[in-house]
């Protein structure tokens, strides 16, 4: 009986030793299973670095210390989480960290961790009320690139679909002032927007939402220059933007 039980372990243990090979060889040692079960992933920090803060000696300020908040949305929203190869790792509840590009979800006994940025490809958040209905999709920009071929960030807003796509990539940052007789200073988060544009396979930055800069830095949009003035769309603002991709993801169709 102890002869055959000793058999069975060995048996079992050259099994897992197979499964577990396996997963080593195709790349999945670090992600086991697809979710975030097994993943390695990190508590979130509701601190954030600063230079020269000189409070009693400290360099770091509490997201408390700082005017306004470093998140998409404040509270937690449904999402549905996807891999790099577009398989879906399933819903939790999480937020955006604007400040560190980064995601939190709500893990075991309601822990606040932060999504591991280099397994993740898309998120898509759910509506609180109905989860039925997309709030936001942000994508990884792994193609963006400012205008010098600098990288922008972690994570982009997909704001339309089609083969002209518009993207927002929003940053938060802390800002200093002085307080208004000049004892004190004060915190708060700042926010600064960049667009890009995926049109036919190239993406595009845009320095800033104008005319003259949309249809310049998109050429093939140029032959809608008369139709966004007939109809008077204002190309300073981010609809305005979108009514024309719109327009031309209808009428030039690929």
């Amino acid at each position: 009986m102890h002869a055959l039980m000793f058999v069975i372990m060995n048996v079992i243990a050259l099994l897992l030793g197979i499964c577990t090979f396996a997963q080593m060889q195709g790349g999945a040692s670090y992600l086991p299973v697809p979710d975030l079960s097994a993943a390695t992933y990190t508590l979130a920090v509701h601190e954030v670095n600063f230079e020269g803060v000189s409070n009693l000696g400290k360099q770091r300020l509490s997201y408390d210390q700082v005017k306004g908040s470093p998140f998409f949305y404040e509270e937690f929203h449904q999402a549905e989480i996807f891999m790099n190869d577009g398989r879906s790792m399933g819903k939790y509840m999480v937020k955006f960290n604007l400040l560190t590009q980064e995601f939190h979800f709500l893990g075991k006994d309601k822990a606040e961790m932060v999504v591991p940025n280099d397994i993740v490809r898309k998120i898509v958040v759910y509506d609180k009320s109905d989860t039925a209905v997309q709030k936001a999709v942000f994508v990884k920009t792994l193609d963006f690139t400012t205008s010098v071929g600098k990288p922008i960030g972690e994570y982009a807003e997909q704001l339309n679909k089609g083969n002209a796509i518009l993207y927002k990539v929003s940053k938060k940052n802390v800002v200093t002032a002085d307080s208004l007789f000049g004892t004190l200073k004060r915190y708060y988060f700042g926010t600064t927007y960049a667009y890009f544009v995926a049109m036919n396979g190239r993406v595009t930055q845009l320095k800033k939402l104008s005319d003259d800069v949309i249809f310049t830095a998109l050429p093939a949009v140029g032959k809608l220059e008369d139709w966004a003035r007939k109809n008077k769309i204002n190309l300073k603002k981010e609809e305005g933007v979108l009514a024309l991709l719109h327009q031309w993801n209808a009428s030039f169709k690929h």
